[in-house]
């Protein structure tokens, strides 16, 4: 294929839709062109030639050192925009982690004071701006997981999984300034997801210019569709591939703002993961999940480094006996027994004299054993209800035993655990114990106890399946 001239680079652009006066900004791959007669130069001089005097240019030129210095900074983004930034006229802007360069009409207000704002590509950005006044999105020979603009689609839509950063830039004294960056994205992103719906919605333009699929899109019809998309799914820039640690954990970060607005704490027990730190660590966070039921030897092993990490701890699991009341009452948490006989049931009550506050949970005895037992003995602690439990000794756990049953003014602790009639384990919601039903009438009451996620098979996919099944059954409340 011959070489490109930047006259055959204009047409195509006019073939695309730029227009004379149009604003825009350029995300650009010079090899994706093919061969091109003076390079990125002739790239950069068709692209002003087809916006003409009246129209703009910008790119985003970003920086690879740190602090961030506007006059002598590279660019990591291309050949294009290294070249573009050092053009005569070009004004670049101060940014420390998302700078860009421009060239036209209004470029000096276009960019002014991008480093005062609170985020770097939202309201009062040079990449809002030229949303608001009319701008276009040009992808030259890349996709949309290189539109930087839809990282402010994201900041608006309040994604909750953004952070919060400080970075540094060079002012034009020389002197460093650091600055908080709020809402940056993360380090992935699946913005060629969007690119589906941006066809179907009409907002983009697709065409070629030598070998270089080009997208061309306006910038505020392409910004509302995101922002509408995120709204409505605040995972709809994020891949559901379960080997991509970044999206897991975003997707982890939404689940935690939704557990958030509950008024139960979401728990996980640490045995029914691993017994390996990280890979708690990870499969808790990937979940939305902060806290976690521990045994003592548990809470020995790497008690420290989960408060560390931000996880605290629910309760304390142990059979009975001093060391794990004495456990549970340091940490301020509830004692949970395992209990089936009056003996252990009694035993679980003596504890409660040493100060600890101790619940018992049912072993898969029908309700009425317990309700007589916690009715007889003295002291009897409040009951830790295990819904599968209750199913695998053949019972319908919400409607004889939370909704009509004695046990429900007993109950201080939930277990989203489920099972068949038969005992065989179920993920929550797949069996007979009624998970979802009184999960229900818990939220409806404002329950602000520990709500503990269980899972029968041991490791992390198990987790993340029964994890899973949970978040399925609460989208369906």
């Amino acid at each position: 294929m011959r070489a490109l001239t930047r006259d055959d680079i204009v047409a195509g652009l006019r073939a695309l839709g730029l227009q004379p006066g149009d604003k825009v900004l350029v995300h650009s791959s010079v090899a994706a062109l093919g061969r091109v007669e003076g390079g990125p130069d002739a790239v950069i001089d068709a692209l002003l030639a087809a916006v003409g005097p009246a129209g703009l240019v910008m790119v985003p030129t970003f920086a690879t050192a740190r602090p961030f210095d506007r006059r002598t900074a590279s660019t990591p983004l291309g050949a294009i925009p290294d070249a573009f930034r050092r053009r005569p006229g070009a004004v670049r802007s101060k940014h420390p982690t998302h700078s860009v360069a421009a060239i036209g009409a209004g470029a000096a207000e276009l960019i002014r004071d991008h480093e005062k704002v609170p985020t770097a590509y939202a309201e009062g950005t040079p990449y809002y701006r030229l949303a608001e006044v009319g701008g276009k999105i040009l992808l030259l020979g890349v996709d949309q997981d290189r539109n930087t603009t839809l990282h402010a689609a994201e900041a608006i839509a309040g994604s909750p999984y953004l952070t919060h950063v400080t970075a540094t830039y060079v002012d034009d004294d020389g002197r460093e300034v650091t600055i908080p960056v709020a809402a940056m994205a993360g380090p992935h992103r699946n913005f060629i997801g969007l690119d589906r719906l941006f066809r179907e919605r009409g907002v983009v333009r697709v065409g070629r210019i030598g070998s270089a699929v080009c997208r061309l899109m306006d910038a505020r019809r392409m910004l509302d569709v995101a922002i509408e998309a995120l709204r409505a799914d605040p995972a709809a820039v994020l891949c559901d591939n379960p080997a991509c640690a970044d999206c897991v954990l975003q997707r982890g970060a939404i689940k935690a703002a939704r557990l958030r607005e509950e008024a139960f704490t979401l728990a996980a027990v640490a045995g029914d993961i691993s017994d390996n730190l990280a890979e708690i660590e990870f499969a808790l966070r990937g979940e939305g999940i902060a806290a976690l039921e521990l045994t003592p030897d548990e809470h020995d092993k790497f008690g420290a480094a989960l408060a560390d990490a931000g996880i605290t701890v629910a309760a304390i699991r142990s059979a009975g006996g001093a060391d794990g009341a004495a456990r549970a009452r340091r940490l301020g948490v509830p004692l949970i027994v395992p209990a089936g006989t009056r003996e252990e049931i009694e035993a679980a009550a003596s504890l409660r004299a040493t100060g600890c506050t101790v619940y018992v949970e049912n072993v898969g005895l029908p309700s009425a054993h317990y309700a007589e037992l916690l009715a007889e003995v003295t002291g009897a602690p409040p009951l830790a209800l295990n819904p599968g439990r209750f199913a695998a000794a053949r019972e319908k756990p919400f409607l004889q035993v939370f909704y009509r049953g004695p046990l429900r003014k007993r109950l201080a602790h939930f277990y989203v655990d489920d099972a068949t009639w038969d005992g065989a384990p179920a993920l929550p919601g797949r069996g007979n114990g009624e998970v979802k039903e009184i999960l229900s009438m818990l939220r409806c009451r404002s329950y602000s106890g520990i709500v503990t996620l269980r899972s029968h098979v041991r490791g992390v996919p198990a987790f993340r399946e029964a994890a899973a099944a949970f978040w399925g059954l609460l989208d369906t409340m």
